[in-house]
């Protein structure tokens, strides 16, 4: 207890010493030191509790006492929010603010009463030591990057001032005292078991938030601090009528001891509290309809950014919902509001995330999208899911805070958070650079913890025949992909002359970078460790039983993976050499490569411009933002409707439910290593028959004689003999990481590996090509990348449709598990198959849909992507071609095997009469819009996957 006591009141202390001490050198030493006592509190809770689920017993005079202190400090702050509407004469602020005071001192009229004091008021388990670390580590981390970070802030608000012949007062210990006091709030939010004290905390982190964002005192500032208050207000005062009602109903505030009482005879007493209480942790979240007051947050400086989108704020919220997760297996009417309004955000808010050129906007739609992913697995309740919750908050925090401390620092350096302006910062701010394209790859690729996160969310929503969160998710990942790549290759753009900026970054914020980028690494290389020994076991004591997604061996090698990633990010390998540097292609005579001069027709000096795609057309703000207001609306109406339509006894009928046991058969390490050595030999060599087939199949169906057999063999062999010269130093390498993971990829599968790893592995190694073509800086590779990462955006869902269904058919991920079968699983994904073949012509890159770069010179004269790529680059690029290939097919083929050795003869000829359809294809379609390919691929993909998934998930059910 006196370690929670500690984290509690330790930086309510430090919040109250730095409103004394004003001056830089003591501000400095208190926050030093005071972040490093609590990151180190919170290492020695997480070592004593970790695992040992414990309550404090408090003596009934003191529990009293703590009631008092809560429902004091809940009037306070209900009070202070009422006078700042009078003093901001803002109506619907003055309205909330009376109505929640009103109902305050209702509430806390009840807590009041000696028998309402609790025994057992403390609680911590695992979830809430994963939390304490979260918020010791992370949040004390970002403390100290406030330090650095305030001083820019500071001399160039001066800076403004006197510019503009007015005077500004230095009002930096007061934003940092509120960082600290929000540290406070959450951990007496992830500590308290009885509800009224941790409603106080909850109300402080409100207040708070309201100040940091209002703290430039600006129209702009004000007004989304007003924004933030009033709709966390609706999230508050839900709170406070739950908790009236549980008071009424005589009910234990007790949160971990709802989920008991839910299988009770007052389990129909928990119904609407349950809504308002999920009401409360959405609205926190930043969920549809609310998720406005996260993105005004964005005019705040970036410490509050970082706080309130990493370890906070919005984690208040799903830290709610996911201690409420074993209720919603009970209440499906609150288990369909929240999963609902979480999905609907997250493919909603990926989207809109793709018309974002403001760094810090992109970054606040995808933290929103992102805690609709974690808010909808709470919602689903089951085992499965709260692990992929889990391992959501986990690697979404490490991941993001990093993001937005870089992008803090950045914009003080450039003066912009525009990520047009961020064209080249590989080599203006090269160590920040790398440690942003750190944080981007563990938002979204494999093997971060991304990836296991989605794994674990596609077994939880087919266990519970959940088909539209399942296509949601497809295609808000293939959204996630396409904004995370084109800023990751907007950051990857090699400068030829650059002025190194880097020279005054405080060290307090390279300490806190560097710090949050080693907890990153720390997470995805304890991955194994984290899962068996502490999510896992939680699981297993919340829901007695232990879900496993995942062998050791997948594990291991997701491992060695981000390790090899961390390598080259982060040290010189591949950049030192003695290639010939050369300048881009442009069209004429380059006269300056890094602002993309040329001579042009007619001696005329001219300049290309390239900017990102932002597809503002087909992703319009205002219209998808209008249709999430209005179906997230129209749920949470609907939801407490029903209360009021239907019986009780319908309410708590439970949530359908299908256990579907994943069945781990794929081979162990040594066997995995085999299938690569094997794929890394044969693939090649089957991949340059096939494209020298291609070819003279296709010199036929043109009424030519065609090339040699070989003659892709040879077109590769005089590349690899070609003089060494590039635009840069870093394409071949990205170009060898691209070639590594694609027949790693390939090994799996030949190995009987994982399928869904096998899946994100390919688009890994695409991803690898793709910042091999931006590192360029070359408007033609530019263009190319852009058409590659919408190819991915438009086949990436049927992809993953094809994983759930092949899941739903051998009730495995590992490819081994055909051979366990007594029929093939075409049966029953006939839709599905079809799907994947109309999106091969797009991975074989066939006509109508290759738009990132061809192998025939009747598609295209200059080749996109692979422009500026040439000699053993270029012929790496052309032997990773074959190896897709021949992956690719492989796909068509396991739908026509099971366990008759003769099915591998049937895969075979249907392999063969695929790959003679897709030439056909090639050479009769021309080649279509982008607009085209993205539309198609999409409609086939949702159709297929509805029709699909909804044939093998939900008749189950009937």
């Amino acid at each position: 207890m006196s370690l929670l006591g500690i984290l509690i009141a330790f930086p309510l202390l430090v919040a109250v010493a730095l409103l004394a001490f004003r001056t830089d050198r003591a501000r400095d030493a208190i926050v030093v030191l005071s972040a490093a006592v609590i990151g180190i509190a919170s290492v020695c809770v997480a070592v004593a509790f970790l695992g040992n689920p414990t309550t404090f017993p408090f003596d009934p005079g003191l529990s009293l006492v703590g009631n008092y202190i809560a429902v004091a400090v809940d009037l306070f702050l209900c009070g202070f929010v009422f006078v700042q509407a009078i003093r901001c004469r803002n109506r619907i602020m003055l309205a909330l603010s009376a109505v929640q005071l009103a109902v305050s001192v209702w509430c806390g009229s009840f807590a009041l009463h000696p028998e309402d004091a609790m025994a057992e008021p403390m609680y911590i388990d695992t979830l809430s030591v994963i939390m304490v670390l979260i918020v010791g580590l992370v949040g004390s981390a970002i403390c100290i990057y406030a330090l650095g970070y305030m001083k820019d802030f500071q001399h160039h608000e001066e800076e403004a001032a006197r510019r503009g012949h007015t005077e500004v007062s230095d009002r930096r210990h007061q934003f940092i005292a509120l960082m600290f006091l929000f540290l406070s709030a959450m951990f007496i939010i992830v500590t308290a078991d009885n509800l009224d004290w941790l409603v106080a905390g909850w109300e402080i982190t409100t207040v708070c938030s309201y100040l940091m964002i209002g703290f430039t005192r600006t129209p702009e500032a004000k007004q989304n601090a007003i924004l933030q208050i009033n709709l966390n207000m609706v999230g508050g005062l839900a709170f406070h009528v739950a908790l009236v009602m549980l008071h009424v109903a005589g009910v234990p505030l007790a949160i971990n001891g709802l989920a008991e009482l839910a299988t009770g005879s007052q389990a129909g007493l928990l119904v609407l509290p349950l809504l308002l209480l999920s009401i409360a942790g959405l609205t926190k979240a930043a969920q549809m309809p609310f998720h406005s007051w996260l993105l005004g947050a964005m005019v705040a400086p970036t410490p509050t950014s970082a706080l309130l989108h990493s370890s906070t704020m919005v984690k208040a919220g799903v830290f709610l919902l996911v201690k409420l997760a074993p209720l919603y297996m009970v209440f499906p009417v609150a288990s369909t509001m929240v999963v609902t309004v979480g999905g609907v955000t997250f493919v909603l808010c990926s989207f809109l995330a793709i018309s974002q050129s403001n760094a810090k906007r992109v970054l606040a739609y995808s933290t929103i999208a992102n805690l609709g992913l974690i808010s909808a697995c709470a919602g689903v309740g089951t085992a499965e899911a709260l692990w992929a919750a889990i391992f959501l908050i986990i690697f979404h925090t490490v991941s993001k805070s990093i993001l937005f401390l870089c992008v803090g620092t950045v914009e003080h350096r450039i003066g912009s958070r525009n990520i047009e302006d961020m064209d080249g910062l590989f080599s203006r701010l090269p160590h920040l650079t790398r440690f942003m394209m750190l944080g981007i790859l563990g938002m979204f690729v494999a093997p971060f913890g991304m990836l296991i996160s989605k794994w674990a969310t596609l077994v939880s929503f087919a266990e519970t025949g959940n088909v539209l969160f399942l296509i949601l998710l497809a295609f808000g990942s293939a959204a996630t992909f396409f904004f995370w790549a084109k800023w990751l290759g907007k950051l990857a753009g090699v400068a030829q002359k650059a002025d190194n900026v880097e020279g005054g970054v405080h060290k307090s914020e390279w300490f806190a970078i560097g710090f949050i980028a080693m907890l990153l690494l720390g997470c995805c290389l304890g991955l194994p460790i984290i899962s068996t020994q502490v999510v896992s076991p939680y699981l297993e004591f919340v829901f007695n039983r232990n879900p496993q997604f995942i062998g050791v061996d997948n594990m291991v090698i997701m491992v060695v993976i981000v390790a090899f990633i961390a390598i080259v990010l982060l040290t010189p390998w591949g950049r030192a050499t003695k290639k010939r540097r050369v300048e881009v292609y442009l069209g004429g005579t380059c006269t300056d490569p890094d602002s993309r001069r040329f001579h042009g027709a007619m001696g005329r000096t001219m300049t290309s411009t390239k900017r990102n795609w932002y597809m503002e057309d087909v992703f319009p703000e205002r219209l998808i933002t209008n249709a999430g207001l209005i179906i997230c609306g129209a749920v949470m109406v609907m939801a407490f409707a029903a209360c009021f339509i239907f019986d009780t006894s319908a309410l708590v009928a439970g949530t359908f439910y299908v256990e579907r046991m994943v069945r781990l058969v794929g081979p162990e390490l040594p066997g995995l290593l085999a299938g690569v050595v094997v794929f890394a030999v044969c693939a090649p060599v089957l991949g340059c028959l096939l494209d020298g087939l291609d070819r003279k199949v296709s010199a036929r169906m043109q009424g030519r004689v065609g090339p040699r057999l070989l003659q892709p063999y040879y077109d590769v062999r005089k590349l690899l003999g070609k003089e060494d010269a590039s635009v840069n130093a870093v394409d071949e390498a990205y170009v060898t990481c691209a070639l590594i993971f694609c027949i790693l990829a390939g090994g799996m599968f030949v190995s009987g590996s994982n399928l869904l790893m096998c899946i994100f592995l390919v688009t890994l190694a695409t991803l690898f090509v793709i910042i091999a073509a931006y590192s360029a800086r070359s408007p033609f590779a530019d263009t190319g990348a852009d058409r590659e990462c919408l190819q991915v955006m438009s086949y990436e869902p049927m992809l993953l449709i094809m994983s759930v269904g092949f899941f739903t058919a051998t009730q495995s991920f590992d490819v081994a598990q055909l051979f366990h079968l007594k029929s093939p699983i075409i049966v029953t994904l006939i839709p599905i198959f079809c799907g994947l073949l109309f999106i091969l012509t797009i991975k074989l890159r066939k006509s109508p849909f290759d738009l990132s770069y061809s192998h025939h010179a009747h598609q295209e004269l200059v080749k996109g992507i692979t422009t500026e790529m040439s000699g053993r680059t270029l012929a790496k690029v052309e032997i990773m071609h074959w190896c897709e290939s021949v992956l690719f097919l492989m796909w068509v083929g396991m739908f026509f095997v099971w366990d008759n050795p003769l099915s591998l003869v049937l895969a075979l000829a249907v392999i063969a009469v695929t790959w003679f359809i897709e030439v056909s294809i090639d050479n009769n379609f021309a080649r279509m819009k982008w607009q085209s390919c993205l539309k198609y691929a999409w409609l086939v993909a949702l159709v297929v996957g509805v029709v699909n998934l909804f044939y093998v998930l939900v008749t189950p059910f009937i």
